[in-house]
């Protein structure tokens, strides 16, 4: 058994493609219902390289094949509008209504379909087995001009994605966490389609499509369909990591003095900053105050996010401790970690966004300025 680098190209694009699948699908980070939908999305994907790859290991496979399904167009268009209004309005849920959306998929069965009549009259005593060859031209045939439906079905589907990225009205915040993700998968998909259409012209011309398959087999549309398995259900998988930021919400300016002096009061009296641990939920709970509370007050009346908040207290006690001379004997990384850093790289940056410099450089600073006024 011999298997060209192509195929076997296809065969590990449609595995790749099966594991994001599955990572998507019981993806718990995100929402439930659009990590479904971009799963299945990468599923129909994925099934139609397994289904023009594994033919060529074995004969018996191909032909059990031929009476499976494996070539899904009609579900796609719905998939990606679906997974687009999903990620846009987490209260989207599908109806019977968008559901009937998927009936074209018959579309897609029709050649196994006509495989499995053909065997059911066979075994009936209706026609022979001899009929097999003529059959055979039906269901090539068929599967020859049904992509013209489903090309035009995508197409649609991915002119009213596009149309509901543009006229959508959801809070600038989700906007702005998924919109570039979803136009990029949008584009994608929009280029692949133009490809389709080069491809599928000459494939529907009957004087052309027998020599477009014998000089260029399907790697010129399946080839592009393993590299969008992989960047979709990656890219998608990552996604779900992006966290969508509570809206502000706009409180009174008494009870925002009010919460901005308790958070004073945590930082400069309870000296909570010196939790590494610490996260607004938490510094909720001891002010018995709500976090998004906290976070509102922060944006709208000190202006500031809450661990920009937090890294002040800690880098202003930093530079406290690193002028003490009882503190020389630790490290500069052992002052950071006592006063509430949990990381180098985060102490680092917080430390030159407040003061404008390095540690290193503030402690040189410093030097100067002391031996300047001889201390």
């Amino acid at each position: 058994m011999h298997i060209s680098p192509l195929d076997l190209l296809l065969l590990l694009g449609a595995l790749q493609g099966f594991i994001l699948t599955g990572l998507l699908w019981f993806n718990r980070r995100g929402q439930r219902l659009p990590n479904r939908l971009l799963a299945g999305l990468t599923l129909v994907l994925s099934l139609a390289c397994f289904n023009l790859s594994v033919p060529l290991f074995h004969p018996i496979v191909g032909l059990i094949l031929d009476f499976l399904p494996f070539i899904l167009v009609m579900p796609l268009g719905p998939l990606l509008y679906f997974y687009t209004r999903s990620l846009l309005d987490p209260g989207f849920s599908p109806g019977r209504k968008e559901k009937w959306q998927f009936v074209p998929v018959v579309f897609d069965a029709g050649g196994a379909i006509l495989a499995w009549v053909f065997i059911t009259l066979v075994l009936s005593g209706v026609i022979k087995g001899s009929d097999g060859p003529k059959w055979a031209g039906y269901i090539d045939l068929y599967n020859q001009y049904v992509d013209i439906p489903r090309w035009m079905s995508l197409t649609v589907y991915l002119f009213l994605t596009y149309r509901l990225l543009r006229g959508s009205t959801v809070p600038e915040e989700r906007r702005q966490v998924h919109l570039n993700w979803l136009k990029h998968l949008t584009g994608a998909l929009f280029s692949f389609q133009l490809l389709w259409l080069l491809f599928l012209i000459p494939y529907e011309i009957p004087a052309l499509s027998g020599k477009l398959l014998d000089l260029f087999g399907w790697y010129p549309l399946y080839i592009p369909i393993a590299g969008l398995i992989y960047w979709i259900g990656l890219r998608g998988y990552l996604h779900t990591y992006r966290e969508v930021p509570a809206p502000r919400v706009a409180l009174p300016e008494e009870e925002t003095r009010d919460t901005a002096k308790l958070l004073q009061q945590a930082m400069e009296q309870d000296r909570l900053f010196l939790d590494p641990e610490l996260t607004v939920d938490r510094l909720g709970k001891h002010l018995s105050l709500p976090p998004k509370r906290l976070s509102a007050t922060l944006n709208q009346y000190l202006g500031r996010s809450f661990n920009d908040f937090v890294n002040q207290y800690r880098v202003e006690e930093v530079q406290q401790r690193l002028l003490d001379p009882d503190a020389r004997q630790f490290t500069i990384l052992g002052i950071a970690h006592d006063c509430g850093f949990n990381s180098q790289a985060t102490f680092q940056r917080a430390f030159r966004k407040v003061t404008g410099q390095s540690p290193t450089e503030y402690l040189e600073h410093q030097k100067k300025e002391r031996s300047q006024i001889g201390i």
